[in-house]
């Protein structure tokens, strides 16, 4: 959840604050040089949100999901005894 928090909700805030052409004309701060077009800002924006929800939910999940099985297999999904005396 923190890329969540960190990437996803500052871009998409961002996207809907400044999507009127009045919003754009009345802000406080400018796309910055390197990226002189709002349509600029927009796209970046909206490659930052797809690639944390392709590659950090969707991979990252994947690879959450597929290390658990894995240690289930390993391991086994809870431990055989608690407090058992020993063999």
């Amino acid at each position: 959840l923190v890329s969540f928090t960190v990437y996803v909700i500052p871009a998409v805030a961002h996207m809907l604050t400044y999507r009127s052409a009045h919003a754009r004309s009345n802000a406080a701060e400018k796309p910055p040089a390197f990226l002189p077009s709002w349509s600029g800002m927009f796209v970046v924006n909206a490659f930052v949100v797809a690639w944390v929800l392709v590659v950090g939910f969707g991979l990252g999940g994947w690879a959450s999901v597929s290390n658990f099985v894995k240690q289930i297999d390993t391991f086994g999904l809870f431990a055989k005894c608690y407090q058992c005396p020993p063999r």
